[in-house]
Formats: structure tokens, sequence, C-alpha cells
């Protein structure tokens, strides 16, 4: 089995240089072992951001880090924290700095598949994140979109079996709900615009499409 990453980030904008990366969250999957999540927080630069992407993220409601110095990070999921959470041993978040987080996170894409929502927008970001704190790119090139994904199963597999609850939700320009929603995955369950919220998400479009008979 190979080694998968479901991926999303929260950005200050949709522009990728003009805007940065504020959230990422990591869902590592190896084979013969329980999914690890990962997720960090950065305080960005502000200066260019667009306000409408930090309203959609819901920035100033969700930021820890609001007076620290741009760069500072938070890790707020890992395997580690999330056995101490599980045992009630839970610690406030460490600052760490947005250097260690490019080299955690180079770690875990090395050698990956990473899987998301639109994963060129999240690659962009982080390409230009990790170069910035003198790491490259490390997953494999192939990016799996579980949008594709599902309208390819949508149109394919499911296309002669009378699903007919399929019917224009396949034609461009698709919302992605209704995409999740036909191949099983109610999105309602998730918590939309945060980057852990939309990884568990790809992690469960992406399980539902594969897994379908």
């Amino acid at each position: 089995m190979t080694k998968i990453v479901f991926l999303d980030t929260e950005t200050t904008s949709l522009d990728d240089e003009r805007g940065e990366v504020w959230e990422i969250a990591a869902i590592l999957r190896r084979p013969g072992a329980a999914d690890a999540e990962h997720l960090w927080q950065i305080r960005p630069t502000l200066t260019t951001a667009d306000p409408m992407s930090l309203k959609i993220s819901r920035y100033y409601e969700r930021r820890l880090l609001d007076i620290h110095a741009p760069g500072e990070a938070v890790e707020l999921a890992s395997p580690y924290l999330n056995e101490l959470e599980r045992r009630g041993e839970e610690t406030p978040p460490a600052l760490i700095g947005a250097a260690r987080v490019a080299c955690k996170l180079a770690e875990l894409l090395a050698g990956a598949h990473v899987v998301g929502a639109v994963p060129d927008f999240d690659f962009r970001f982080l390409r230009r994140f990790l170069r910035t704190h003198g790491e490259c790119w490390t997953a494999h090139y192939h990016l799996i979109d579980v949008e594709a994904l599902a309208v390819g199963y949508l149109e394919g597999v499911a296309g002669g079996s009378g699903i007919d609850e399929r019917r224009g939700v396949t034609v461009p320009p698709w919302k992605s709900v209704e995409l999740y929603r036909v191949v099983g995955v109610n999105p309602d369950g998730y918590e939309a615009h945060t980057a852990l919220g939309d990884a568990r998400l790809v992690r469960d479009v992406y399980d539902a499409v594969m897994s379908a008979p």
C-alpha cells in the first residue's frame, strides 16, 4: 500500500503570490498503521492578505497567534499530542517556529501521494512555504484530486447503475459538496474551511470512492 497524505491548508488569499498559508493539516496513512493527524497554525504576514479569505476561514475567530511575530507557529495535533489528549495530559501549545513546521512537513510528505480537494492550490502555497524555510516539496508529483475522483466514479461506475442523484451534479462547474453527498459523504458533518476538518472530509471522500464496488 502506498504512503498517502490527505492535505488541506487555509491561506490569507487565493493568490499564492500575495497570500500565505496560516493553517496546515496533514493526515498520514501508512500500511498497517492508524491514520495520524497533524495540524499547525502559523502567524502570517497580513499586509497583502485578502479580507474575504480571512473571513471565510474565520481567521480572527480561530487564530491562536495574534500579537506574535510573523513566522511563529504552534503544533496543535500530532500522534504524540493526540496520545496526551487521550490520556488527559494535555499541554498548552508551544511556539515552535515556521521553520520547524516546514522541516516536519517535508519529512511527512517525503515520497507520499498527496490527496486533496483541488490539491494544486495547496501545493502552490506549500511549495513556496517550504522553500522559504530551506525545505522542498518532497511528495510524489502526482496530485490526487477527490473532486475529479468523484466525478469519474459517478460518470463511469455509477453511470450505469441507476443513481439518479448524479444527474447534473457532474456538469462543470460542479459543486464539491454535491459530489460528496452523492458518493455517500455528508459534508455537514465536518468543520468547513478549517484545515483539519477539510482534510478529514477529503480522506472520507477518497475512501468512499476507492472502496466502492
